[in-house]
């Protein structure tokens, strides 16, 4: 299966107050990490949002129209994938530096779209959800990841494994401390 890895960075990290995907977690940048974490994962991964964040990555821009929060940049990898190929994406978001090595295989194992039920912003979506998804981020004006998870029948799951999301400094410093992450 051709999977296309996404990492979400388009947010505005008002909680972080800077841009959280290039805090540095062990001296590199916190999107490094999630790309890295993805790779072995997936069949290629791309950055949605992130405005060069990660130069060796392909970026996408928000779709249909910028600023449309996680699931503009979601709209862009699922069009991108299906016009390439890829029979979906996982996403992730720029501030979850470690994840699961089977990850993807936990989101695939029911067959259709899931995400996690405590992190909707990871998820699996199949690449034929790219229309849908277009005409959801333009007609729900909340934008909600759980409101398109149910549009799209997606299963909310849990997997045992805990996911770290960073999203004040205080997260970060919670993910350095020693023997963690």
């Amino acid at each position: 299966m051709k999977v296309l890895g996404a990492i979400l960075a388009g947010g505005q990290a008002r909680r972080f107050g800077s841009n959280k995907a290039l805090a540095l977690h062990r001296g590199e940048p916190l999107i490094a990490h999630a790309a890295r974490a993805l790779c072995d994962q997936v069949s290629a991964v791309v950055v949605c949002g992130g405005g060069g964040l990660l130069p060796e990555l392909a970026e996408l821009a928000d779709r249909p129209a910028p600023g449309l929060g996680p699931l503009g940049g979601l709209a862009a990898a699922l069009f991108h994938a299906q016009a390439h190929g890829f029979d979906g994406v996982v996403s992730v978001g720029c501030d979850t530096p470690v994840l699961p090595a089977d990850l993807v295989r936990q989101l695939q194992a029911g067959g259709g779209p899931a995400y996690l039920e405590a992190m909707p912003l990871i998820g699996w979506w199949p690449s034929a959800l790219s229309p849908a998804l277009d005409r959801f981020v333009v007609e729900d004006a909340r934008r909600s990841l759980r409101g398109w998870g149910t549009a799209a029948g997606a299963a909310a799951i849990t997997i045992a494994e805990p996911i770290a999301n960073i999203n004040t400094p205080a997260d970060l410093a919670a993910l350095e401390a020693p023997g963690v992450g």
